[in-house]
C-alpha cells in the first residue's frame, strides 16, 4: 500500500486538499499537450520507448477485437492544486481515448510528487462503456497491480504490468482472448478455408485407415490366418479337406 507522507506541512496540505474535494476546483487543471493520435504521453520524461511500443502493440489488439478500445497512459510531475482522481477525470476527458461512440477508453495516470504519498501517485480511471463491467468490478486491483513497481520506481514496469492486466479485463468484456505478446491477434479463416482443411484432414484420416488395414492385413492375415486372414480376405487357403471314400475296386 502507499506510504502517507509524515512531514506536518504535507499533512497540513492533504487536509486543505481533502476538504475541497468535494468542490470544485477554484483553478483550471493544467494538462500537458494530449495528442489525439498518441496513447502514451510522458510529460514526467520516466518511461522508455519500448514500454510506449508496448502500449500502441497492445492497443492495436484492443482496437481490432474490442471495438475500438484504447488504454492511455499519461505521467506528469504533479497535479497542481487537483488531485490525482480530478486530474485524472480530466485528462480523460480531454484526451478522448478509446472509441467515443462506444466510450471505451482506460487510463492510467501516474504522478511523481504528490501531498499525500512519499513516492507519488497514480490513478486509473475509465468511460462510462465498462461499467457494470469486469473493468469496473476490478478497477481498484488493476490499478493496485502498479504498487510494487511504481514503489521502486520501476515505472515501465509499472505500467506494463498494469496495462497487460487491464487489456485481459477489457478482452473478458468483449468475449475475447489476446496473443499475449503484443501483436494484432490473426484474423479468422474464412469459410472456403475452413472448408478446405475439414475436407483435408478428411483425406488423411481415410488414408491412414487404410495404411492400417494393409498393414493388418499382410502381417496379422499370416500369424492368425482363421481369424484375420477370414476377416481381412487373406489367400490363406487353410488345410486342406479330408477326401471322400474311395470308389469300389473292379474285379
Amino acid at each position: 500500500m502507499k506510504k502517507l507522507l509524515q512531514k506536518p506541512a504535507a499533512w497540513g496540505l492533504a487536509l486543505v486538499l481533502a476538504a475541497g474535494a468535494a468542490a470544485p476546483a477554484c483553478a483550471a487543471v493544467s494538462l500537458p499537450d494530449l495528442p489525439a493520435d498518441q496513447c502514451v504521453v510522458d510529460a514526467a520524461n520516466v518511461l522508455s520507448d519500448d514500454t510506449a511500443a508496448y502500449i500502441d502493440q497492445l492497443n492495436g489488439q484492443l482496437e481490432a477485437s474490442c471495438q475500438g478500445a484504447q488504454i492511455g497512459v499519461l505521467t506528469v510531475d504533479y497535479t497542481g492544486s487537483a488531485t490525482t482522481e480530478e486530474y485524472a477525470l480530466e485528462a480523460f476527458n480531454t484526451w478522448g481515448v478509446g472509441n467515443q461512440d462506444q466510450d471505451n477508453g482506460i487510463l492510467l495516470l501516474l504522478v511523481m510528487e504528490s501531498p499525500l504519498y512519499a513516492d507519488g501517485d497514480y490513478y486509473l480511471t475509465y468511460g462510462d462503456g465498462f461499467r457494470n463491467t469486469t473493468v469496473e468490478r476490478q478497477a481498484s486491483p488493476l490499478a493496485q497491480t502498479m504498487e510494487s513497481d511504481f514503489a521502486a520506481k520501476d515505472y515501465d514496469g509499472a505500467v506494463q504490468t498494469c496495462a497487460a492486466a487491464v487489456a485481459d479485463a477489457v478482452a473478458d468484456v468483449y468475449g475475447v482472448s489476446l496473443t499475449g505478446d503484443g501483436s494484432a491477434p490473426a484474423p479468422e479463416p474464412d469459410l472456403l478455408t475452413r472448408v478446405s482443411e475439414a475436407f483435408g484432414a478428411i483425406v488423411l484420416g481415410f488414408i491412414f485407415l487404410l495404411a492400417v488395414i494393409m498393414v493388418a492385413r499382410s502381417v496379422m492375415g499370416n500369424f492368425f490366418p482363421f481369424c484375420f486372414g477370414w476377416c481381412l480376405g487373406s489367400n490363406f487357403r487353410g488345410p486342406r479337406p479330408p477326401r471322400g471314400p474311395r470308389a469300389p475296386r473292379r474285379g
